[in-house]
């Protein structure tokens, strides 16, 4: 066959386009993952890794010194990846139907204030600076809150300069709380704030901070907003970087 006959055999395929099945079938499968990771599926797929946490805890006061710090670097791996595991399974309910929240009443300056503790705790070098209203009283899902502000912490603390302090400021305006955690300096990479808030998608590493976790924390933390009915942005300048989170109160 020559080449001008094999060019036109080529021209004259019609190639199969996408069945709509396809798609039907994609949305299903989505929709059954989800629904295989409630809360007993979720527990399923974490609990070993927060068991080898536990275990290294306890252990870590019956063996000698070299061995606890070794215990201590097992807990620190497996906790990194049970918080990886973890967003994992809450992207997966984001892209079969969005993140569900439960709101209750809540004082959402007192959930701040014990988030921004617990974390402290955690990275005692990292100094916090919180203000807030005396009371700012709303309509909101309590862990999803947490969850929210403790991707924004860590953000903070992974790109931002280490001194001076992370700063939270909490407001309430009629209708919504806005939650702004700002940290000193410029975003690492001019190019990422236009897509900061997809999935997967992190700043650039360095040797002093290398990347950690699958670049998930900001996407969550928006869809975290958006499920409240809220948004968020991010504004950055030499001085320090601000995100921003709107939570509309009920």
């Amino acid at each position: 066959m020559s080449q001008a006959q094999n060019i036109a055999r080529l021209e004259a395929y019609d190639a199969p386009r996408p069945s709509h099945d396809l798609n039907v079938r994609r949305v299903r499968l989505l929709s059954a993952a989800r629904a295989c990771i409630d809360a007993d599926g979720e527990q399923k797929i974490r609990g070993p890794l927060q068991a080898v946490v536990s275990a290294a805890g306890v252990l870590r006061d019956q063996v000698t010194a070299t061995q606890a710090a070794q215990l201590d670097s097992i807990a620190s791996l497996a906790a990194q990846s049970d918080g990886m595991v973890r967003d994992l399974i809450d992207f997966i309910r984001s892209t079969a139907g969005g993140i569900t929240v439960s709101r209750r009443r809540i004082d959402l300056k007192i959930l701040c204030e014990r988030v921004i503790d617990a974390f402290q705790t955690s990275h005692p070098d990292r100094p916090i600076v919180f203000t807030s209203q005396r009371h700012v009283e709303g309509d909101w899902d309590p862990d999803a809150i947490e969850t929210l502000l403790t991707k924004l912490l860590l953000n903070a603390v992974a790109f931002g300069l280490a001194r001076p302090a992370v700063k939270v400021d909490l407001r309430m305006f009629p209708g919504a709380a806005i939650l702004d955690v700002w940290s000193a300096g410029p975003l690492p990479d001019r190019e990422v704030p236009a897509r900061l808030f997809e999935p997967f998608v992190s700043g650039a590493a360095t040797i002093a901070q290398p990347r950690v976790g699958l670049g998930l924390g900001l996407y969550l933390a928006l869809e975290i907003a958006r499920a409240h009915g809220g948004w968020m942005d991010v504004q950055s300048h030499d001085t320090g970087t601000t995100f921003r989170a709107s939570l509309p109160c009920n």
